[in-house]
């Protein structure tokens, strides 16, 4: 039986999480998620302030971003 009374520190595989889109290059788009880290995302065509909905596919490292799969555009920011 699992017990799901607890609160985890940081993200984890397969979170769901928010995150407002920083800036971008030719592979995808960096974003700031709601607890701070900063992620990366292969993802193009969104300005820099458009909040998204994103799962977390791979955690960071010392070398990598986390890396996160755009779900839904919650806000678009217009450039």
């Amino acid at each position: 039986m699992w017990n799901w009374d607890y609160e985890e520190e940081g993200t984890n595989i397969r979170d769901g999480v928010r995150g407002t889109v920083t800036g971008g290059c030719s592979k995808g788009i960096f974003l700031a998620l709601e607890d701070g880290q900063e992620a990366f995302a292969h993802f193009g065509g969104l300005n820099p302030g458009t909040t998204v909905l994103c799962t977390v596919l791979k955690k960071a490292t010392e070398k990598w971003k986390v890396l996160v799969s755009i779900d839904s555009i919650e806000n678009v920011a217009i450039a």
